[in-house]
């Protein structure tokens, strides 16, 4: 009787946790992250004006998640998020990269959110579709929006009913043979995408 009313003492703090997912219908989730370098194979897809490959280096990043619940496992989620970063060529692994200037990249998606199980820590995984902007810091190029999105998973881990910690990683990829609106409207039938695996923590508030 002893052990079992101690394994309930310390089974009780994770209830409210556990209640959290079943019973909120609204997170928001500021967060922040490191995206790494991805590689477009083609820099004319992006207005450059010659063939070679450039990269969109690593950097901090930063954003906004807002999801709402369907159901306990099911959510729809919001994604926006922007990167500080630049555009480079990698000449090697023992050469530095030349840096091409700076580059602003903002992603603006909408997807679902698949979470399971009922404790305190809730796996989940995501996958989001939409926009990629690319804003680059220097004349010779304009701002492009391009079609994107997203792939990842973590864990969301509940203090309580209304605050908790989310862990993920993602993939962004971004289909450089295809822009919208401002200047120029590119359809390369190359279907260049660059790829950036990134990893990103944020505060959930949920109600």
């Amino acid at each position: 009787m002893r052990r079992a009313l101690l394994a309930l003492m310390f089974l009780l703090p994770l209830v409210p946790a556990a209640a959290a997912a079943q019973m909120n219908r609204f997170e928001v989730t500021p967060f922040a992250g490191y995206r790494l370098s991805g590689e477009i194979e083609n820099a004319a897809d992006i207005g450059f004006d010659h063939q070679t490959n450039v990269d969109i280096d690593e950097s901090a990043f930063y954003g906004l998640l807002f999801n709402v619940a369907l159901s306990p496992n099911w959510q729809i989620e919001f994604l926006a998020s922007r990167q500080k970063t630049s555009f480079a060529v990698d000449e090697g692994l023992l050469s530095p990269s030349d840096d091409l200037g700076d580059l602003d990249l903002g992603l603006y998606q909408a997807g679902f959110l698949l979470q399971w199980g009922g404790g305190q820590v809730i796996p989940f995984v995501t996958g989001t579709l939409g926009l990629a902007r690319l804003e680059p810091d220097f004349p010779e190029l304009d701002a492009e929006n391009y079609f994107a999105g997203t792939f990842g998973g973590g864990v969301k881990i509940f203090f309580d009913r209304n605050v908790g910690l989310r862990l993920e990683g993602r993939g962004t990829w971004i289909d450089v043979g295809t822009s919208f609106d401002d200047h120029h409207h590119y359809y390369d039938d190359s279907y260049g995408v660059t790829w950036l695996p990134e990893a990103a923590a944020g505060v959930i508030i949920a109600w």
